[in-house]
């Protein structure tokens, strides 16, 4: 046997492992959702790191014995992990179907470390492609109808394919970190990470980044929609169990917040902070018995929050209070508890600046049992106050019928109210920017001469070519007629006006009949009655970022895109030009 075998034995016969703990967090508001049990050598001696050492294990058929070693000793230290909170076991994927592991991971065994099954989720791990297919997709729905989480690791990597998704149908899926790694300079990443996140969200499949190692790639997953994250940026594993400091929690809200307003720009959806009211709010030793008994004398109080220095750390339900004192023996178990050992500490908590669809689309993905309770909201970090469901739906329903109304009816795009606010937001901030503008030429005359129906053909097949060249959530308008509108948040834009063009004139020449395209022109009455030929309709396009001019009112702004489109009106077919 080789030397790395005796290094293996060696750990196995002294249990020389030490667990330790990386937080899985939401990207969302930071909170952490559970931790992954990693392993480190305790042996200083050994010259060898845990990679090599499960390497080691599978090459000399003790993948079994460490695997178990690993797992007990996370496990052993679990006691002091909170509850509510998962514990991720990695487990390899032709082991979890063996009938020892099964045995092992009964109720009894889990009370033991004062555990149940809702707190686990199997990891399964990769190393090596799956054996049976069959008993591995037989074992993941024995544990799921167990109620323990199966979770997909390093998808995107190795045998960790789609086909293992479909099978498995797992609740959670885990991104390799190789995807993770420089995000934010690589289309491809992003486009993939995008796909698996969506993907996820309509198959109920919680979506976690792996790897996340700077503030660059987590800025880049947060706006991809990536709902948990873990990595050395956020927290290294830890023999203790600890949450990402705040610093990384309020970094996560605001860089979430930042994200919502671009995918929600349209400010006739008002933030959370404008529908938040004061609340209740107690103190965390405040005793229990004291407050339940606030509560009996004073019905309005239907919830309240806990504070601690400002920040809300718990929440509750009058209802649920009621019930910890009810039954035969609640009221001496827990009137002489402090409220902060009795409230939740998993409650939904959105920044003051969050429009307010995004809250009611975080809302309605909790439990059931949560689904009604109100959200908690934050500003810089402290407690503000609380919005409750009814006011919430109350104010979507508004902000939809308030959208519609003023949307173009053609093309179903906002119209002049909205695309002015957009306006507005982007020319007195200091984000970048470049607003475009899109003109049809020649539309009117095609218009008269082959009727107002195909003119309405041609102006939704601009809309739609806008629609699908947005890539990074561009606002699009229709100001009215031929003329629409393209914001963006970022500066350079001539790819995507190029992309436009080649699009439309590609596809602009199936609403002509074939004689008029083979000519080039057609006949048509021009604005004074004249009977004039006129060329294929093409675009003029204009466009202004603050790239180099910033503007400081609206005058400047609309004197300088007048002047830039009539600079390219004048021009012969489509042109486009960007200040």
């Amino acid at each position: 046997m080789d030397d790395k075998y005796h290094q293996l034995d060696r750990v196995l016969e002294g249990r020389h492992l030490i667990p330790v703990f990386q937080p899985i967090v939401s990207l969302v508001d930071g909170k952490t959702y559970g931790f992954e049990a990693l392993t480190r050598i305790s042996e200083k001696e050994l010259d060898m790191n845990i990679e090599e050492m499960f390497q080691t294990a599978f090459k000399h058929n003790k993948s079994w014995e460490l695997e178990t070693l690993c797992r007990v000793k996370a496990l052993e230290h679990s006691v002091y992990m909170e509850r509510g909170k998962k514990l991720f076991l990695n487990v390899n994927c032709n082991i979890i179907y063996d009938t020892a592991f099964r045995e092992g991971f009964t109720k009894s065994f889990l009370q033991k470390y004062g555990l149940n099954s809702n707190d686990i989720i199997f990891e399964i791990t990769e190393r090596v492609s799956i054996l049976d297919t069959h008993a591995f997709t037989a074992a993941v729905e024995h544990y799921q109808k167990q109620n323990y989480g199966i979770a997909i690791d390093d998808v995107g990597a190795g045998y960790s394919g789609l086909n293992v998704i479909a099978n498995a149908r797992p609740d959670l899926i885990k991104l390799d970190m190789n995807m993770i790694r420089n995000v934010q300079k690589d289309e491809t990443k992003r486009m993939l990470i995008k796909a698996l996140s969506d993907f996820g969200k309509n198959a109920e499949i919680l979506v976690i980044a792996e790897g996340i190692e700077t503030k660059e790639e987590l800025e880049t997953l947060i706006s991809l929609g990536v709902g948990y994250g873990q990595g050395y940026f956020l927290g290294y594993p830890d023999p203790d169990f600890k949450d990402i400091s705040k610093e990384k929690a309020d970094l996560i809200k605001s860089y979430q917040a930042r994200s919502y307003i671009r995918m929600n720009k349209t400010s006739i959806y008002p933030m959370a902070g404008y529908l938040s009211r004061s609340g209740h709010t107690f103190f965390p030793d405040e005793k229990a018995l004291q407050i339940y008994e606030t509560l009996q004398n004073n019905p309005s109080i239907t919830e309240f929050t806990v504070t601690e220095e400002g920040a809300a750390i718990g929440f509750m339900t009058r209802t649920a209070l009621v019930e910890k004192f009810g039954g035969r023996y609640g009221f001496s178990l827990n009137s002489k508890k402090s409220i902060q050992q009795l409230t939740s500490k998993n409650f939904l908590s959105v920044n003051y600046d969050m429009p307010i669809n995004q809250v009611s689309k975080l809302a309605m993905q909790r439990q059931y049992e949560q689904l009604y309770n109100p959200i908690v909201v934050e500003r810089e970090g402290k407690y503000w106050g609380i919005v409750t469901i009814k006011d919430l739906l109350e104010a979507c329903t508004k902000a939809e019928v308030d959208t519609a109304m003023h949307s173009n009816p053609l093309t179903g795009l906002p119209g002049n109210l909205l695309i002015d606010q957009e306006i507005l937001y982007r020319v007195l901030g200091n984000a970048p920017y470049c607003i475009i503008y899109f003109d049809i030429d020649n539309f009117k005359s095609y218009n008269d001469a082959y009727s107002f129906q195909s003119g309405d053909m041609m102006l939704m097949l601009l809309a739609d070519i806008l629609k699908k060249t947005a890539v990074k959530s561009e606002f699009i308008g229709h100001i009215g007629g031929d003329d629409f509108i393209v914001i963006c948040d970022y500066h350079e834009a001539e790819n995507f006006c190029r992309e436009v063009i080649d699009q439309f004139t590609n596809r602009v020449t199936s609403l002509y009949h074939k004689e008029d395209i083979e000519r080039g022109y057609i006949v048509s009455k021009n604005r004074r009655g004249l009977t004039e030929e006129f060329p294929i309709a093409s675009l003029s396009v204009a466009g202004i970022s603050n790239r180099t001019k910033s503007y400081h009112n609206m005058d400047s702004f609309s004197a300088d895109i007048a002047e830039l489109k009539k600079k390219c009106k004048r021009q012969t077919g489509s042109y486009y030009e960007i200040y």
